[in-house]
Protein backbone atom coordinates (compact mmCIF):
# COMPACT_ATOMS: atom_id res chain seq x y z
CA UNK A 1 0.00 0.00 0.00
CA UNK A 2 1.45 3.43 -1.02
CA UNK A 3 2.14 6.15 1.77
CA UNK A 4 0.31 9.46 1.28
CA UNK A 5 1.65 11.68 3.24
CA UNK A 6 -0.44 15.30 3.93
CA UNK A 7 1.30 18.30 5.31
CA UNK A 8 -1.65 19.43 7.53
CA UNK A 9 -5.25 18.05 9.13
CA UNK A 10 -7.12 21.08 7.03
CA UNK A 11 -6.98 23.21 4.19
CA UNK A 12 -5.41 26.77 5.63
CA UNK A 13 -8.88 28.41 6.92
CA UNK A 14 -7.53 31.72 5.29
CA UNK A 15 -8.03 29.80 1.76
CA UNK A 16 -11.49 28.31 2.69
CA UNK A 17 -12.68 31.63 3.88
CA UNK A 18 -11.80 33.25 0.80
CA UNK A 19 -13.37 30.36 -1.19
CA UNK A 20 -16.53 30.50 0.64
CA UNK A 21 -16.97 34.04 -0.34
CA UNK A 22 -16.54 33.70 -3.54
CA UNK A 23 -18.91 30.60 -3.97
CA UNK A 24 -21.67 32.68 -1.62
CA UNK A 25 -23.43 31.57 1.14
CA UNK A 26 -26.88 30.97 2.28
CA UNK A 27 -29.02 31.06 5.73
CA UNK A 28 -29.49 26.99 5.23
CA UNK A 29 -28.09 24.57 7.85
CA UNK A 30 -26.96 22.02 4.56
CA UNK A 31 -24.91 25.26 2.98
CA UNK A 32 -23.54 25.95 6.31
CA UNK A 33 -22.45 22.23 6.77
CA UNK A 34 -20.82 22.09 3.19
CA UNK A 35 -18.28 24.29 4.64
CA UNK A 36 -18.22 22.72 7.92
CA UNK A 37 -14.54 21.11 9.24
CA UNK A 38 -15.91 18.05 10.22
CA UNK A 39 -14.78 15.50 7.65
CA UNK A 40 -17.60 14.41 5.39
CA UNK A 41 -15.69 11.60 4.15
CA UNK A 42 -14.92 9.56 7.24
CA UNK A 43 -12.01 7.86 9.17
CA UNK A 44 -10.22 5.57 6.73
CA UNK A 45 -11.75 7.30 3.67
CA UNK A 46 -10.37 9.41 0.72
CA UNK A 47 -10.95 10.46 -2.34
CA UNK A 48 -8.78 10.02 -5.73
CA UNK A 49 -8.65 12.10 -9.34
CA UNK A 50 -6.73 11.18 -12.20
CA UNK A 51 -4.83 14.06 -13.89
CA UNK A 52 -1.81 15.39 -16.03
CA UNK A 53 -1.08 19.05 -16.93
CA UNK A 54 -3.17 18.96 -20.13
CA UNK A 55 -5.87 19.36 -17.57
CA UNK A 56 -4.16 21.86 -15.37
CA UNK A 57 -6.94 24.53 -15.42
CA UNK A 58 -9.92 21.96 -15.21
CA UNK A 59 -8.20 20.23 -12.31
CA UNK A 60 -7.99 24.05 -10.28
CA UNK A 61 -11.53 24.19 -11.04
CA UNK A 62 -12.21 20.67 -9.62
CA UNK A 63 -9.77 20.97 -6.20
CA UNK A 64 -10.93 24.58 -5.43
CA UNK A 65 -14.63 23.09 -5.65
CA UNK A 66 -12.95 19.76 -3.80
CA UNK A 67 -11.84 21.73 -1.05
CA UNK A 68 -14.68 24.91 -0.89
CA UNK A 69 -16.91 21.21 0.58
CA UNK A 70 -14.05 18.85 2.17
CA UNK A 71 -12.02 21.07 3.89
CA UNK A 72 -10.03 18.24 5.79
CA UNK A 73 -10.67 14.80 3.24
CA UNK A 74 -7.62 13.46 2.53
CA UNK A 75 -7.39 13.89 -1.34
CA UNK A 76 -4.76 11.61 -3.87
CA UNK A 77 -3.86 12.69 -7.37
CA UNK A 78 -2.99 9.66 -9.93
CA UNK A 79 -1.13 10.56 -12.46
CA UNK A 80 -2.35 10.21 -15.74
CA UNK A 81 1.08 9.84 -17.09
CA UNK A 82 4.26 11.30 -16.32
CA UNK A 83 3.52 14.93 -17.04
CA UNK A 84 1.80 16.07 -14.02
CA UNK A 85 4.88 18.51 -12.63
CA UNK A 86 2.26 21.84 -13.21
CA UNK A 87 -0.32 19.98 -11.06
CA UNK A 88 1.84 18.36 -8.53
CA UNK A 89 2.94 22.30 -7.76
CA UNK A 90 -0.87 22.34 -6.81
CA UNK A 91 -0.10 20.06 -3.95
CA UNK A 92 0.98 23.40 -1.01
CA UNK A 93 -2.77 24.49 -2.26
CA UNK A 94 -5.42 21.75 -1.82
CA UNK A 95 -3.63 19.66 0.23
CA UNK A 96 -3.15 16.07 -1.46
CA UNK A 97 -0.91 13.34 -1.68
CA UNK A 98 0.48 11.82 -5.00
CA UNK A 99 0.32 7.78 -5.69
CA UNK A 100 3.56 7.05 -6.05
CA UNK A 101 3.59 2.82 -6.22
CA UNK A 102 4.99 2.89 -9.41
CA UNK A 103 4.65 -0.75 -9.89
CA UNK A 104 1.09 -0.56 -9.85
CA UNK A 105 0.70 2.31 -12.26
CA UNK A 106 2.67 0.37 -14.65
CA UNK A 107 0.37 -3.04 -14.41
CA UNK A 108 -2.51 -0.88 -15.37
CA UNK A 109 -0.37 0.47 -18.20
CA UNK A 110 -0.08 -2.93 -19.36
CA UNK A 111 -3.68 -3.52 -19.28
CA UNK A 112 -4.24 -0.91 -20.87
CA UNK A 113 -2.02 -1.90 -23.68
CA UNK A 114 -3.72 -5.05 -24.16
CA UNK A 115 -6.78 -2.86 -25.05
CA UNK A 116 -5.71 -0.25 -27.41
CA UNK A 117 -2.53 -1.29 -28.36
CA UNK A 118 -0.77 2.18 -26.53
CA UNK A 119 -0.62 3.07 -22.88
CA UNK A 120 -4.16 5.16 -21.85
CA UNK A 121 -3.24 6.61 -18.50
CA UNK A 122 -7.27 6.08 -17.64
CA UNK A 123 -6.90 2.64 -16.94
CA UNK A 124 -4.38 4.12 -13.67
CA UNK A 125 -8.29 4.38 -12.34
CA UNK A 126 -8.19 0.71 -11.01
CA UNK A 127 -5.19 1.56 -8.72
CA UNK A 128 -7.80 3.23 -6.32
CA UNK A 129 -9.21 -0.28 -4.81
CA UNK A 130 -5.48 -1.03 -3.66
CA UNK A 131 -4.71 2.61 -2.57
CA UNK A 132 -4.37 3.77 1.10
CA UNK A 133 -8.36 4.76 1.65
CA UNK A 134 -10.43 2.15 3.31
CA UNK A 135 -13.68 3.34 1.67
CA UNK A 136 -12.93 6.01 -1.31
CA UNK A 137 -14.80 8.05 -4.09
CA UNK A 138 -13.25 8.72 -7.09
CA UNK A 139 -13.93 11.77 -9.39
CA UNK A 140 -12.69 12.71 -12.76
CA UNK A 141 -11.16 16.07 -12.74
CA UNK A 142 -13.18 17.82 -15.76
CA UNK A 143 -15.84 18.26 -13.00
CA UNK A 144 -16.62 20.31 -10.23
CA UNK A 145 -18.28 19.47 -6.87
CA UNK A 146 -21.79 21.42 -5.71
CA UNK A 147 -21.74 19.76 -2.64
CA UNK A 148 -20.26 17.58 -0.19
CA UNK A 149 -19.81 13.68 -0.61
CA UNK A 150 -21.23 12.58 2.75
CA UNK A 151 -24.65 10.86 0.96
CA UNK A 152 -22.55 9.02 -1.45
CA UNK A 153 -20.63 7.05 0.82
CA UNK A 154 -23.38 6.57 2.93
CA UNK A 155 -24.86 4.35 -0.11
CA UNK A 156 -22.02 1.87 1.15
CA UNK A 157 -23.97 0.22 3.76
CA UNK A 158 -26.05 -1.27 0.87
CA UNK A 159 -23.47 -1.58 -1.91
CA UNK A 160 -19.72 -2.68 -2.55
CA UNK A 161 -19.36 -0.15 -5.57
CA UNK A 162 -21.80 2.91 -6.59
CA UNK A 163 -21.38 4.73 -9.75
CA UNK A 164 -23.44 8.06 -10.80
CA UNK A 165 -25.45 6.77 -13.30
CA UNK A 166 -26.41 3.40 -15.03
CA UNK A 167 -29.19 1.75 -16.98
CA UNK A 168 -29.20 4.77 -19.09
CA UNK A 169 -29.56 4.17 -23.66
CA UNK A 170 -27.07 7.48 -23.77
CA UNK A 171 -24.73 6.04 -21.44
CA UNK A 172 -24.89 2.19 -23.09
CA UNK A 173 -23.35 3.31 -25.93
CA UNK A 174 -20.34 5.02 -24.76
CA UNK A 175 -19.50 1.07 -23.03
CA UNK A 176 -20.92 -1.63 -25.29
CA UNK A 177 -21.75 -1.60 -28.91
CA UNK A 178 -25.04 -3.43 -30.24
CA UNK A 179 -23.34 -6.74 -31.22
CA UNK A 180 -22.67 -6.95 -27.34
CA UNK A 181 -25.58 -8.89 -26.95
CA UNK A 182 -24.28 -11.95 -28.89
CA UNK A 183 -21.23 -12.08 -26.31
CA UNK A 184 -21.50 -14.61 -22.71
CA UNK A 185 -22.86 -11.55 -20.99
CA UNK A 186 -25.96 -11.50 -19.82
CA UNK A 187 -28.96 -8.64 -20.61
CA UNK A 188 -29.02 -7.42 -16.97
CA UNK A 189 -25.37 -6.71 -17.09
CA UNK A 190 -25.13 -5.32 -20.48
CA UNK A 191 -27.77 -2.66 -19.57
CA UNK A 192 -25.99 -1.33 -16.21
CA UNK A 193 -23.83 0.32 -18.33
CA UNK A 194 -22.18 2.53 -15.97
CA UNK A 195 -20.41 6.13 -16.12
CA UNK A 196 -16.88 5.36 -14.29
CA UNK A 197 -16.75 9.03 -13.93
CA UNK A 198 -17.51 9.06 -10.28
CA UNK A 199 -17.25 6.03 -8.18
CA UNK A 200 -17.70 5.07 -4.22
CA UNK A 201 -16.07 1.66 -3.30
CA UNK A 202 -13.71 0.16 -0.65
CA UNK A 203 -10.23 -0.90 -1.04
CA UNK A 204 -10.43 -4.57 -2.35
CA UNK A 205 -13.74 -4.46 -3.82
CA UNK A 206 -12.18 -5.66 -6.86
CA UNK A 207 -8.67 -7.41 -6.02
CA UNK A 208 -5.96 -6.17 -8.13
CA UNK A 209 -4.96 -10.15 -8.66
CA UNK A 210 -8.28 -11.03 -9.41
CA UNK A 211 -8.57 -7.55 -12.06
CA UNK A 212 -5.73 -9.05 -13.86
CA UNK A 213 -7.40 -13.02 -14.47
CA UNK A 214 -9.68 -10.88 -15.79
CA UNK A 215 -7.74 -9.39 -18.51
CA UNK A 216 -7.97 -12.19 -21.19
CA UNK A 217 -11.92 -12.76 -21.35
CA UNK A 218 -12.45 -9.01 -21.22
CA UNK A 219 -10.16 -8.59 -24.31
CA UNK A 220 -11.94 -11.69 -25.39
CA UNK A 221 -14.97 -8.78 -25.59
CA UNK A 222 -12.88 -5.98 -26.92
CA UNK A 223 -14.83 -6.10 -30.68
CA UNK A 224 -17.63 -5.19 -28.58
CA UNK A 225 -16.56 -2.46 -26.30
CA UNK A 226 -16.95 1.01 -27.02
CA UNK A 227 -12.93 2.07 -27.03
CA UNK A 228 -13.30 5.57 -27.36
CA UNK A 229 -14.49 5.69 -23.67
CA UNK A 230 -11.34 4.37 -22.49
CA UNK A 231 -11.46 2.12 -19.54
CA UNK A 232 -14.59 2.86 -19.28
CA UNK A 233 -16.08 -1.03 -21.10
CA UNK A 234 -12.92 -2.62 -18.80
CA UNK A 235 -14.53 -1.37 -15.69
CA UNK A 236 -18.20 -2.07 -16.39
CA UNK A 237 -17.23 -5.81 -17.25
CA UNK A 238 -15.18 -6.19 -14.24
CA UNK A 239 -18.05 -4.59 -11.83
CA UNK A 240 -21.05 -6.76 -13.34
CA UNK A 241 -18.85 -10.01 -13.23
CA UNK A 242 -17.54 -9.64 -9.66
CA UNK A 243 -20.04 -10.99 -7.71
CA UNK A 244 -20.34 -7.42 -5.60
CA UNK A 245 -23.06 -5.64 -5.04
CA UNK A 246 -23.33 -2.82 -6.92
CA UNK A 247 -25.65 -0.06 -8.22
CA UNK A 248 -25.45 3.72 -8.97
CA UNK A 249 -26.97 6.90 -7.68
CA UNK A 250 -29.64 7.27 -10.57
CA UNK A 251 -31.03 3.82 -10.58
CA UNK A 252 -31.26 4.62 -6.60
CA UNK A 253 -33.22 7.61 -7.22
CA UNK A 254 -35.13 6.13 -10.45
CA UNK A 255 -36.07 3.03 -8.05
CA UNK A 256 -37.66 4.91 -5.73
CA UNK A 257 -35.06 3.38 -2.97
CA UNK A 258 -33.42 7.28 -2.78
CA UNK A 259 -35.89 9.78 -4.58
CA UNK A 260 -33.82 12.62 -3.03
CA UNK A 261 -30.55 11.88 -3.66
CA UNK A 262 -28.40 14.04 -5.62
CA UNK A 263 -27.31 13.64 -8.94
CA UNK A 264 -24.31 14.18 -12.02
CA UNK A 265 -25.13 16.72 -14.76
CA UNK A 266 -23.12 16.39 -18.08
CA UNK A 267 -21.87 20.26 -18.06
CA UNK A 268 -22.38 20.34 -21.86
CA UNK A 269 -26.15 20.35 -21.35
CA UNK A 270 -28.37 23.35 -21.86
CA UNK A 271 -31.13 21.67 -19.75
CA UNK A 272 -29.83 22.73 -16.18
CA UNK A 273 -31.58 25.66 -14.28
CA UNK A 274 -28.96 28.55 -13.03
CA UNK A 275 -30.25 29.92 -9.37
CA UNK A 276 -28.09 31.85 -7.01
CA UNK A 277 -25.00 30.33 -8.33
CA UNK A 278 -25.48 26.51 -8.30
CA UNK A 279 -27.14 23.90 -11.46
CA UNK A 280 -30.20 21.97 -10.76
CA UNK A 281 -32.47 20.23 -12.80
CA UNK A 282 -35.65 22.13 -13.98
CA UNK A 283 -37.26 18.93 -11.78
CA UNK A 284 -36.03 20.54 -8.60
CA UNK A 285 -33.95 17.17 -8.81
CA UNK A 286 -30.64 18.13 -6.77
CA UNK A 287 -27.31 17.81 -8.87
CA UNK A 288 -23.52 17.29 -6.85
CA UNK A 289 -21.51 17.09 -9.86
CA UNK A 290 -21.18 19.07 -13.25
CA UNK A 291 -19.05 17.09 -15.47
CA UNK A 292 -17.58 18.02 -18.97
CA UNK A 293 -17.03 14.38 -19.34
CA UNK A 294 -14.66 15.11 -21.80
CA UNK A 295 -16.47 17.65 -23.76
CA UNK A 296 -13.42 20.12 -22.67
CA UNK A 297 -11.06 18.63 -24.99
CA UNK A 298 -13.25 19.75 -28.04
CA UNK A 299 -12.34 23.38 -26.90
CA UNK A 300 -8.52 23.40 -26.41
CA UNK A 301 -8.45 27.41 -25.47
CA UNK A 302 -11.68 26.95 -23.21
CA UNK A 303 -12.97 29.48 -24.76
CA UNK A 304 -15.81 28.37 -25.52
CA UNK A 305 -16.69 25.72 -22.74
CA UNK A 306 -20.40 25.09 -21.91
CA UNK A 307 -21.73 27.04 -18.91
CA UNK A 308 -17.94 28.56 -18.60
CA UNK A 309 -19.54 31.50 -16.53
CA UNK A 310 -19.92 28.76 -13.97
CA UNK A 311 -16.78 27.10 -14.32
CA UNK A 312 -14.77 30.37 -14.23
CA UNK A 313 -16.34 30.65 -10.70
CA UNK A 314 -14.80 27.89 -9.45
CA UNK A 315 -11.62 28.30 -11.32
CA UNK A 316 -11.00 31.14 -10.27
CA UNK A 317 -11.54 31.14 -6.77
CA UNK A 318 -7.86 30.50 -5.19
CA UNK A 319 -6.35 34.08 -4.73
CA UNK A 320 -2.69 32.68 -4.79
CA UNK A 321 -3.21 30.69 -8.30
CA UNK A 322 -3.14 33.25 -11.49
CA UNK A 323 -6.85 33.62 -12.61
CA UNK A 324 -8.04 32.27 -16.23
CA UNK A 325 -9.87 34.63 -18.47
Amino acid sequence: VPQVVRSGPCIDARKLHHMTSIFGSTDSAADRAMVSTQDPVGAGGGVYFLANDVMFDMVVAFLNSFRHHHPCSKLCLIPYDDQFDQIASLKHHFEFSVFDDQEQLNRCDAISVRFHGKIKGAYRKLCAWSGPFERFAYIDADTVLQCDLRFAFAELGAADIVTSSSHLADNLRWVWKPSVVHSHLSGQQIEFAASTGFIVSRRGALEFDWILNQVDSAVALKEHMVLKCMEQPFLNYLIVTSGRRYTSLLQLVKSGARPHLPLEFWAGSTAGVLEDGRLRYASEQPIFLLHWAGGWRKHASLTELPNKELWLKYRNAHPAIPSFE
